[in-house]
């Protein structure tokens, strides 16, 4: 925990709209039980209704998606499509699986195909409706706390000095974005977000869950959707390594909604044991 006289801030926030998609820079975001509004609202599926991400079509990296007032707005290149976030009430709703849960999505078909297209791959676009209700693994969550089509929390948090000291370990130093955090703070001691345990930023107030284990997906350059090589996932597992996962970053729930703006403090209420498991 930094010492009293240390302010950790706020440094970027980003929202990921679709899951997989490149993510929608912010300057202030909503902090709803979910996660930051439209944060991982909506997600790819392929044939089986099973989701799609980076690990199996690192392309996905080159498709941007943003929330800009009632639309979602997807880019690829010269292309663009918009959608309205409210989806229509004749939409037809399907049981999609990510991961180990089986939830109730909205099905977007037009949309998927312009996706397969770029992709190269059969996909549908689906969305989830306030009334689908995952929840968070309660081993690490409270009763109540839910999630959009994130992998299993609302919230990833990374401090800059976690990224500063894998770089320093790196020939070749990579971008936070290949770790795809919805909030980056001013840190002064790498990894000293694991033992964050309940804290305030903004008028949101947000808990430390777990500590994030980290997949391929930091080895896809996500401006070209190429993959890179087995760094910096090669690199990290030499000190980050716990059991069988390796880890960077702090998994979140929300303890109450509120919003966060650049810039703003982060105040902490205390510390927990990190959580590896």
């Amino acid at each position: 925990m930094p010492s009293a006289d240390v302010e950790v801030r706020v440094t970027q926030l980003t929202v990921y709209p679709v899951k997989g998609l490149a993510g929608q820079p912010r300057e202030a975001v909503d902090v709803l039980k979910r996660g930051f509004a439209w944060d991982r609202r909506w997600m790819l599926i392929g044939e089986d209704q099973v989701f799609l991400s980076q690990r199996v079509l690192p392309k996905l990296a080159t498709i941007r998606a943003a929330v800009n007032g009632g639309e979602l707005s997807l880019s690829h290149e010269e292309t663009r499509i918009g959608i309205p976030v409210e989806a229509p009430e004749s939409a037809r709703r399907i049981q999609v699986t990510i991961w180990r849960d089986q939830v109730e999505g909205v099905l977007l078909p037009d949309v998927g195909q312009w996706l397969s297209g770029i992709l190269n791959h059969h996909c549908d676009l689906v969305f989830m409706p306030e009334t689908t209700r995952r929840v968070v693994n309660p081993a690490f969550a409270r009763p109540g706390d839910i999630v959009g089509f994130a992998d299993a929390y609302p919230v990833l948090l990374i401090g800059e000095a976690s990224l500063a000291d894998l770089n320093s370990r790196l020939s070749t130093p990579v971008p936070i974005d290949r770790f795809r955090p919805n909030l980056v703070v001013s840190t002064d001691e790498p990894f000293e977000e694991d033992q964050w345990g309940e804290f305030e930023i903004g008028s949101a107030v947000l808990g430390g869950a777990k500590a994030s284990a980290r997949c391929a997906v930091p080895t896809v350059d996500q401006l070209t959707g190429n993959r890179t090589g087995p760094e910096p996932i090669r690199t990290l597992s030499t000190y980050r390594r716990f059991g069988d996962g390796v880890y960077l970053g702090q998994n979140l729930t929300v303890r109450q909604p509120g919003m966060i703006k650049l810039n703003d403090t982060v105040k902490l209420r205390g510390k927990i044991t990190a959580i590896y498991a």
